[in-house]
């Protein structure tokens, strides 16, 4: 099976965050489950922006920081390319959840076009969902 992660359960992984381990613990049992892990390549620069700011916030130094980045590296999330396709998908999806912005569509976007639950630490995301009646989109949080 295929899922979609966001950037904010990629750094809960190796940020000390309150739903931290849940998020490893989900990422370890997809992992022995075998399944496919993918992100919108846009995943990779929230990741690295997120450990800028841990950084910021004296949560990780940078060596700290560097390290946590090669173990993100390594876990294995497939970067899907943008295409226009997911583009304009993602754009649809910011004006259904009405956000200014369309970072957290691009996942909606690719989870809809991969037939992929999307798997978030951003519980307002997953709320928001929910009330547009979306139902795969799941919180780090839930079972």
């Amino acid at each position: 099976m295929t899922l979609v992660v966001d950037a904010n359960l990629i750094s809960a992984i190796v940020l000390p965050l309150p739903y931290s381990e849940a998020a490893r613990a989900k990422m370890a049992r997809w992992k022995q489950e075998g399944e496919v892990i993918i992100a919108p390549v846009l995943w990779e620069y929230e990741v690295t922006s997120s450990l800028r700011m841990a950084i910021i916030h004296g949560l990780l130094d940078f060596e700290q920081a560097a390290g946590a980045l090669q173990r993100i590296m390594i876990m294995n999330v497939q970067s899907i390319p943008p295409t226009e396709d997911l583009h304009l998908e993602a754009l649809e999806w910011a004006g259904r959840l009405g956000q200014s912005l369309a970072y957290d569509s691009q996942y909606l976007a690719l989870a809809e076009q991969s037939g992929a639950e999307l798997w978030t630490a951003d519980e307002r995301l997953r709320n928001r969902a929910r009330q547009i009646g979306i139902s795969w989109v799941r919180w780090v949080g839930e079972e």
